[in-house]
């Protein structure tokens, strides 16, 4: 009777392959085996800090030899599709943004209005996340204690006691 394992990436039931003494986790399919060596490198990156500083060091050397501008240079010229395809996303996008007439709160990331003749006091504020729904946030907010310092141009401010 053939032993048989279930790899750990694909799910799938396979026969195990009788030549690897050790227990086999992973399939013989490529992907399965490249999930197999990320998983292998992930762990030895976090246990091992001799091979840590290796591959750190190595990286340092690849990146000074292959900069950056001229690396994605490179790849735009070796890929075609992959410029056209993000020009049409972008097009996409801008004909969007041109279409709408009023954005939605939750299409708004940043709110740019401003505080229009009403001045701020200076004093000790709650800053809080607007109530909504955990689905519609953006980013994780808490409620924190600020404390907010008013300039004028006509009062003198001593910088040094500011912080």
């Amino acid at each position: 009777m053939q032993i048989t394992i279930t790899c750990k990436n694909c799910g799938h039931e396979v026969p195990a392959n009788f030549r690897l003494k050790g227990s086999q986790l992973y399939c013989g399919d490529p992907k399965c085996q490249r999930a197999r060596k990320r998983a292998w490198q992930k762990n030895k990156m976090t246990t091992d800090t001799k091979y840590r500083r290796k591959q750190i060091t190595c990286l340092k050397r690849w990146r000074k030899e292959h900069l950056l501008h001229r690396y994605q240079k490179q790849y735009r010229d070796n890929h075609p599709e992959y410029v056209e395809e993000n020009r049409e996303t972008q097009r996409l996008r801008n004909d969007k943004r041109r279409q709408r007439v009023q954005l939605t709160p939750l299409e708004k990331i940043v709110k740019m209005d401003t505080f229009q003749n009403q001045p701020i006091k200076s004093g000790f504020y709650w800053l809080a996340p607007h109530a909504m729904g955990a689905s519609q946030k953006i980013v994780k907010m808490d409620a924190l204690l600020v404390e907010l310092k008013t300039f004028h141009d006509d009062s003198p401010i001593h910088l040094a006691n500011t912080c």
